[in-house]
């Protein structure tokens, strides 16, 4: 199996939140509480965690994104079993979070975006 080095990066944001600033021992300190039962997270031997699903794509989309990540929760029914109503607020759990940008491509599907084909000595550089 080869190896894959994705990146990315979740919009907290996105979570159900209050942006605030407190007065810390050096002044004041911006900040974002997340409430936990509010948007659902885990907590387990005093940590909390944001459960998470990954979906990773072989080819890159149009915004040279190689898949996402949104949040993740516990399903009462299946999909297929739901109405549109129950799907609908499903979504309203699940927001996608973030993107993914796969590194370790290479060639025409590079995140980094390779030239399509040779640049000759008189032509502009693509990037």
């Amino acid at each position: 199996m080869s190896e894959r080095n994705l990146s990315g990066s979740i919009a907290l944001t996105k979570l159900t939140h209050v942006m605030m600033e407190k007065k810390g021992k050096t002044g004041m300190i911006k900040g974002i509480f997340i409430p936990i039962e509010l948007n659902a997270l885990e907590t387990k031997d005093d940590a909390v965690y944001l459960p998470i699903r990954v979906t990773a794509k072989d080819e890159t989309d149009s915004y040279r994104q190689n898949g996402f990540i949104s949040k993740s929760v516990k399903r009462a029914k299946k999909w297929s079993e739901m109405t549109e109503a129950e799907k609908e607020a499903e979504k309203a759990l699940t927001p996608i979070l973030g993107n993914l940008k796969d590194f370790s491509m290479v060639g025409g599907n590079d995140a980094a975006g390779a030239a399509s084909g040779p640049v000759g000595e008189d032509d502009d550089l693509p990037f």
